[in-house]
């Protein structure tokens, strides 16, 4: 017999409780499912950031749609205020015309943003788990990743983000160009903005002396026309164009999967990745700056009020507040994305633009800095309400999942 077998009795049962005591207390330290509870509850609670995601993904989706359908059509076009698209839009299309192509983002919205806070997640554990200065302080009063300080935090949300829109952006790029093409199929034999704008600069340039100064009602020495002059004149002329453009859609647009076969048949597989290279830098950057700018002001409000937890007017304004700050800071780079994405079905050789940064100098050029924030308003106005909305839903649902488990709320 070994050594175990000539252990006395009372030793095996000591040993026997000590390691029963233990395992208990691990299980109670790390919250886990207390036993009695249901099946079902087990399993929404195991995948609580999926289920979370998919229903703030989808009541979202159903309020902002509209709102992202004009952002996209002003980016595009040329429209003298948002409320002027609006009107158009609707005059022409009907309020279901701003929900053109909502089944690609609908159906895909719910898997891309519990994979997004899945991935989030994931590697906001994988960074805490893995940070080199877990043990010990970090030299040089570098910040590490165990979220213990309000600059810990921002780090490691902001690269767990920055990572999580990568890999989503890789995964959505033939969606949101399908989107982007359904969003603007009525407009497609209309000029674009740009177009209209060179075409009036053209016009003007082209008028003797006397014509300019007529054309402006302006006196001699103001004989050059300003961009911003005929950025209003092309606006003007846009929308009193209504009757001579078309409002069908073009034939390849009637469905989402007619769209998707004319990329493919006009571009190849390749083509539903067209634009992937802005869609990944708008993603990545723009999921850093989200995740990093909610966590941030959600932590410091609740250091403010002094409290453990945070409730839903918390969640509403650091969800507002990211939502805000990562479209001012990428929005550029989302207006040349569409620009660029919007072209995918034209011929080669009528392309307005053939680079990102060919389209990007373009805008500068022509319109300056005002340029590149052309339909900002649209996505300002909906920033705050449907983040803010996108989080408490988030948080509501993930504690009342965690309530049904008879868990603490994370």
């Amino acid at each position: 017999m070994g050594h175990r077998d000539r252990m006395p009795a009372n030793k095996q049962g000591s040993l026997v409780e000590d390691t029963a005591l233990a395992i208990g207390q691990a299980r109670q330290n790390d919250n886990s499912i207390q036993p009695g509870i249901e099946r079902w509850r087990l399993a929404l609670y195991e995948n609580r950031t999926l289920a979370s995601a998919i229903t703030a993904a989808v009541t979202g989706m159903l309020v902002g749609y509209p709102f992202d359908s004009l952002k996209t059509r002003m980016q595009t076009h040329q429209y003298q205020s948002l409320l002027a698209c609006a009107r158009r839009s609707i005059s022409e299309e009907g309020v279901a015309g701003l929900y053109r192509g909502l089944l690609p983002p609908l159906l895909t919205a719910s898997t891309a943003k519990s994979m997004s806070f899945s991935v989030f997640e994931q590697t906001k554990q994988w960074l805490r788990q893995h940070d080199p200065y877990r043990d010990k302080a970090p030299p040089f009063g570098i910040t590490d990743f165990q979220r213990k300080t309000t600059g810990s935090i921002a780090l490691t949300a902001g690269l767990a983000g920055s990572i999580s829109g990568a890999v989503i952006a890789a995964i959505c790029c033939p969606l949101e160009l399908v989107k982007v093409q359904m969003q603007l199929a009525r407009l497609m034999n209309r000029p674009s903005s740009l177009q209209s704008i060179s075409a009036k600069l053209n016009t003007t340039q082209n008028k003797t002396p006397t014509e300019k100064v007529m054309h402006c009602g302006h006196r001699a020495s103001s004989i050059t026309a300003a961009p911003s002059a005929a950025l209003s004149a092309s606006s003007a002329s846009s929308s009193s164009a209504g009757t001579a453009t078309t409002k069908t859609a073009p034939a390849w647009a009637k469905s989402n999967l007619s769209v998707l076969r004319e990329i493919i048949r006009q571009k190849g597989l390749l083509g539903m990745y067209y634009g992937i290279g802005l869609h990944v830098v708008r993603d990545s950057s723009g999921t850093a700056i989200y995740f990093a700018a909610y966590e941030t002001v959600k932590e410091t409000l609740r250091r403010i009020t002094g409290s453990e937890t945070t409730g839903p007017m918390t969640h509403m304004l650091a969800g507002g507040t990211c939502g805000v700050v990562s479209w001012l800071l990428i929005f550029p780079v989302d207006l040349v994305k569409s620009t660029i994405q919007s072209q995918v079905l034209k011929p080669s050789d009528t392309q307005e633009f053939k680079s990102s940064w060919q389209c990007m100098r373009s805008i500068y050029s022509r319109l300056g800095l005002v340029g590149l924030y052309r339909g900002v308003s649209v996505s300002l106005i909906r920033a705050f309400p449907i983040h803010g909305l996108n989080f408490v839903v988030y948080e509501w649902a993930r504690s009342t999942i965690c309530w049904l488990a008879a868990q603490r709320p994370e």
